[in-house]
């Protein structure tokens, strides 16, 4: 029988659920990790102990045929593209160091708007990279050495477990540097934020060939919230699920008519995409019912 782990990656904890094909599951790991708070404004995790956590998952599920993974969205950090060295630590998605550089860029929001489907926020990970490349001075080093990757923890966990850096859309939506039209990197948004495009992972459909780790593949990659709409069995125009964990998020399927960002409020995230199907059959409206700007999420 085929056995799927699904390993969730999350704000103040690691897990691991163990899926047999009849729908069984079983919860097979979970362990929490440190927060750190460098500032009133700051929200830190160590790379390192987000890696460990994962592998001792990994272990702890044993033989399995294929492998899930959730992420946070929008947190990041820089890494050596090259060795996977972590060159900072991950920046957390309730972080708000960067809402002074963000408040300056307040001329461009519209643009910034219509071309990523995002507000202008330091909730999101475009300022959160480019403040590393402004302050931190490893990241600095390995920019004019040719060897800087900048990108939300999912890609840095595939470097370090698959060999093979690289982002799924539905995370790289949530970074403010995808074109939500096309599903690449924007060069005029990675402009306005000063990112540079060269140093970020490939965009990968969301369900597809990420690698392998020790002989199984990694089969799907995804953003927490768009997996928990997908784990809930939403799949039609109109389905909804809201979720309770750090924060209350709503997301709702909207079909293939976007709706118009920022309108009463709603985002307009991808739900994701397959290498089986590459164009996005629906969109998704969300709204962040409850978003505390510190404290654990799920």
């Amino acid at each position: 029988m085929s056995i799927f782990l699904a390993l969730d990656q999350g704000t103040t904890s690691t897990r691991a659920l163990k899926v047999a094909a009849d729908g069984t599951a079983s919860i097979v790991f979970s362990a929490a990790h440190a927060q750190h708070f460098a500032g009133t404004d700051r929200v830190e995790h160590e790379p390192e102990e987000l890696l460990a956590n994962l592998r001792a998952a990994l272990s702890a599920a044993g033989e399995v045929t294929a492998i899930g993974l959730s992420n946070q969205g929008e947190s990041c950090l820089a890494w050596d593209a090259i060795d996977g060295r972590p060159l900072s630590p991950v920046i957390v998605w309730q972080d708000r160091r960067t809402a002074a550089q963000v408040a300056a860029l307040s001329p461009v929001q519209a643009e910034i708007m219509a071309l990523s489907g995002l507000p202008l926020s330091p909730y999101f990970s475009a300022a959160k990279l480019a403040w590393l490349l402004e302050n931190n001075d490893d990241v600095k080093d390995a920019r004019r050495a040719g060897r800087l990757m900048l990108g939300t923890t999912d890609a840095f966990f595939l470097q370090r477990l698959t060999g093979r850096a690289a982002t799924d859309i539905t995370t790289a939506s949530r970074t403010s540097l995808m074109n939500i039209a096309t599903g690449e990197w924007d060069s005029r948004l990675c402009q306005i934020f000063g990112v540079p495009i060269e140093c970020l992972p490939p965009i990968l459909p969301t369900v597809g060939e990420f690698g392998d780790i020790d002989g199984t593949p990694l089969t799907a990659s995804v953003v927490d919230q768009q997996a928990a709409l997908y784990g809930h069995g939403c799949r039609v125009a109109g389905d909804t699920k809201i979720t309770f964990g750090t924060g209350a998020f709503a997301l709702s399927l909207t079909g293939p008519n976007r709706r118009p960002a920022g309108q009463n409020g709603l985002l307009r995230p991808l739900p994701g995409r397959s290498v089986a199907k590459p164009v996005m059959r629906q969109t998704v409206a969300s709204m962040p019912l409850a978003r505390p700007s510190t404290g654990p999420r799920e």
